[in-house]
């Protein structure tokens, strides 16, 4: 409608805009698909996709576009969101619950599961391509994050991992830091936040102290107090009563096993290279 009106604002370049970008992707698609045909492989990537647009679209994001299984989309263009960041966040919690109703569901299709990446920067969104064809689109360093987070859910073992900067965006919402890392290609270290839930999440008592046990084991990690760690670690068992941070309690594990007694090597940070995407 903006183009009809407008139509001049059909031309190849783009604007520099504050954004927040998610990526999404089914877990173990290979497997999940095997031994499908091609027609019913479609009909079951179009069942599963569909929920999941509409999803973004009823929490005013944009759908970038579709990647055989995954989904890229992003808040704050064409149209202004002053509230991108929470609406993308909304979003990603709600695709969770579709996933939840599409695996509920009597279609016949195998249950999947998906890993959500999110983060918040300046972008380089509009007509993006050739002069012979070009579609509207996004670039940038943080586009380039938020795939990234979204590759790390399978390694922590979270369904959604957000950015710094989105984090901020949504204090009140049920987010906790659990580590802060390279990613492969950069080397400027990234917090990971892991978003649980909203504002009623956020004020359980189970959240607080979830989040304030693996707050100290960070912090005693990061300061290469490995010892109050190892403590810490046993509280963060106690606490996550649901399971969520196992693999993350498994990382930390392997981690100060690895330190064992050795002392502290000089300036340690805690920062972790990851090595893969």
């Amino acid at each position: 409608e903006e183009l009809a009106r407008d139509p001049d604002r059909l031309w190849l370049g783009g604007e520099i805009k504050d954004m927040t970008i998610l990526f999404t992707d089914m877990r173990g698609f290979t497997t999940v698909s095997e031994g499908m045909d091609a027609e019913r492989l479609t009909a079951f990537v179009n069942a599963f996709l569909t929920p999941l647009t509409d999803t973004i679209l009823a929490n005013r994001g944009t759908i970038d576009k579709y990647i055989g299984d995954a989904v890229m989309a992003f808040w704050n263009a064409p149209l202004d969101d002053a509230d991108h960041a929470r609406h993308a966040c909304q979003a990603a919690l709600a695709m969770l619950r579709a996933i939840d109703g599409f695996n509920a569901a009597e279609h016949g299709y195998p249950p999947v599961a998906i890993g959500i990446g999110l983060n918040t920067g300046a972008c380089c969104v509009g007509n993006l391509g050739s002069e012979r064809r070009f579609d509207y689109s996004v670039i940038g360093d943080d586009v380039n994050v938020a795939s990234r987070l979204e590759g790390q859910t399978k390694a922590y073992g979270v369904p959604i991992i957000v950015g710094e900067r989105t984090a901020q965006a949504v204090p009140d919402f049920a987010l906790i830091e659990f580590d802060r890392v390279r990613v492969k290609g950069k080397t400027v270290p990234l917090s990971l936040f892991a978003l649980l839930g909203d504002a009623e999440m956020a004020a359980t008592p189970a959240f607080a102290a979830t989040r304030d046990a693996l707050g100290r084991l960070t912090a005693a990690y990061r300061t290469g107090q490995f010892a109050a760690a190892d403590a810490a670690l046993l509280e963060l068992a106690a606490a996550d009563e649901a399971g969520r941070f196992a693999t993350i309690h498994a990382i930390y594990r392997e981690r100060l096993d690895a330190i064992g007694d050795s002392p502290t090597a000089d300036g340690w940070t805690g920062i972790h290279d990851l090595d893969k995407k």
